[in-house]
C-alpha cells in the first residue's frame, strides 16, 4: 500500500494522470457523501457516472495508441515540428553533428518562437569539430550507404549556424555548447517540464540506407520514468557541454 500511495504522489508531482485521479477522487467524495446518506439527486449519480466511464474508455484508448511513439524521419512530414517549435517556451536539442535538424527554416522559427520570449530557452549541443579523417567522422559517415555530405563538413556547416545564432539579438537566452563524443542517439525536446511537453530520442543504428529511416520513440510524462531517464540523459550531456566550455 505504501508503494502505492508513493506512485500517486509521484504521478501528481510529475503531473501524471491527472485526469484519473480527479476522477477517483470525486468517485470516492459521492461514495463517502452516499455511506452516510446523504440524497444526491440521480442526475448527479448517473454524471458521475458516465463522467468516469468516459475517462476510463478515453485512458483505454490512448494505451492502444502506444505504437505510434516509435517513428521514423517520415513522422516530421506527417506532423511537422515547426508549429511545435514556433509556439514552445524551452526548446533543447542534442545531436552529433544537427545539420538535418537545424535548417535555415527551423533556425528562424526558433528566433521567432522560444527566442522571441523573455522567459524562452534555446540549448543545443553537437559535436567538437573533426577531420574527415578523425575515426568520429569514419564512424559517423559509416552509419549510412548513402551519404550526401562528409559528417565533418555538415558539423562544420552546423557550428557556423550556430555561431552566427549566437550573435542574435533576441529577448530569449540562446546557448551552445560541445562534447568531443558520440553517444550513439540525438534528443529534441519541446517545453520538457511544461504541460503537453515531450521528447524525442532518435537511435543511429548501424548502416542505415538514409537517415529518414532512422527510428526514433516519442516520449511524454505519460511515460513516467523513462521520460525523466532520457531528460536526465540530455542534463547530463549539457553539464559536459558546459565543462568542456571551461
Amino acid at each position: 500500500m505504501r508503494g502505492r500511495f508513493k506512485q500517486i504522489v509521484k504521478d501528481l508531482r510529475h503531473r501524471r494522470f491527472i485526469d484519473l485521479y480527479a476522477t477517483t477522487l470525486v468517485a470516492f467524495v459521492f461514495a463517502a457523501l452516499l455511506l452516510v446518506g446523504a440524497d444526491l439527486p440521480e442526475t448527479v449519480r448517473w454524471s458521475l457516472l458516465f463522467a468516469g466511464l468516459g475517462f476510463l474508455l478515453l485512458r483505454v484508448a490512448f494505451a492502444n495508441h502506444r505504437e505510434e511513439r516509435f517513428l521514423d524521419r517520415s513522422d516530421y512530414d506527417r506532423n511537422p515540428i515547426t508549429g511545435d517549435l514556433r509556439a514552445a517556451k524551452d526548446v533543447w536539442i542534442f545531436a552529433p553533428v544537427a545539420s538535418n535538424f537545424l535548417t535555415e527554416e527551423r533556425c528562424d522559427i526558433l528566433r521567432q518562437g522560444p527566442l522571441a520570449k523573455g522567459d524562452g530557452t534555446v540549448r543545443i549541443v553537437v559535436l567538437k569539430q573533426f577531420d574527415p579523417d578523425d575515426p568520429i567522422s569514419e564512424q559517423l559517415d559509416a552509419l549510412l550507404d548513402y551519404p550526401v555530405q562528409t559528417a565533418a563538413d555538415s558539423l562544420r556547416e552546423t557550428r557556423a549556424r550556430l555561431a552566427s545564432m549566437a550573435q542574435w539579438t533576441v529577448t530569449g537566452t540562446f546557448a551552445f555548447g560541445e562534447i568531443p563524443f558520440n553517444p550513439g542517439f540525438s534528443i529534441v525536446a519541446v517545453n520538457p517540464h511544461s504541460a503537453g511537453g515531450y521528447a524525442n530520442v532518435e537511435f543511429h543504428g548501424f548502416r542505415n540506407d538514409a537517415i529518414r529511416s532512422r527510428m526514433h520513440i516519442h516520449l511524454t510524462r505519460d511515460d513516467g520514468p523513462w521520460y525523466t531517464y532520457w531528460l536526465d540523459q540530455f542534463e547530463a550531456i549539457w553539464r559536459s557541454a558546459r565543462a568542456e566550455a571551461t
